[in-house]
């Protein structure tokens, strides 16, 4: 992960291209934007006790491998050192379209691993405006509307 300051539209749009599969992107790292009106603290360890080495402000972004997620902490690199980020002021933005794929009715959910707000049937087209984390590191879609269905019941639109 490379620090880049407040995000600028150049970094946003290389984000976007990087989440929705442009040639060339790598397909093992994620571009994760800090939410709006959010803050995290850059740590040392995968711990909210674990000492801070900076804070990353709304529209900054870094790169996390969604499979090296640790105690709900995203393992990046912060200023040419292995740190920890909490994965609940992250997300991704995408803006694609994308199937219920289950074997029943999916349960939409207020936020990623809330309530449930209610159902959707499989086969649905959904748009995904963006893509969260759990504090369990589970992934969500956030869909047009607000609502969140679980990633394990979504497929890429063809």
């Amino acid at each position: 992960m490379t620090y880049n300051g407040k995000m600028t539209c150049a970094a946003m749009l290389l984000a976007v291209c990087l989440l929705c599969g442009v040639p060339g992107a790598q397909a093992e790292s994620l571009t994760c934007i800090v939410k709006q009106g959010q803050y995290v603290n850059v740590r040392h360890q995968a711990s909210s006790s674990a000492a801070t080495w900076g804070i990353l402000h709304t529209g900054d972004v870094i790169d996390a491998d969604p499979d090296e997620v640790v105690n709900g902490f995203f393992k990046t690199t912060y200023r040419d050192k292995t740190a920890y980020v909490s994965v609940k002021y992250f997300e991704i933005a995408v803006g694609a379209d994308y199937h219920v794929d289950a074997n029943g009715r999916v349960r939409l959910r207020t936020a990623p691993g809330g309530s449930a707000s209610g159902f959707i049937q499989p086969g649905t087209r959904v748009h995904v405006m963006a893509w969260r984390y759990a504090h369990d590191g589970s992934k969500w879609a956030r869909c047009a509307g607000g609502q969140y269905i679980s990633a394990d019941c979504l497929r890429p639109a063809q």
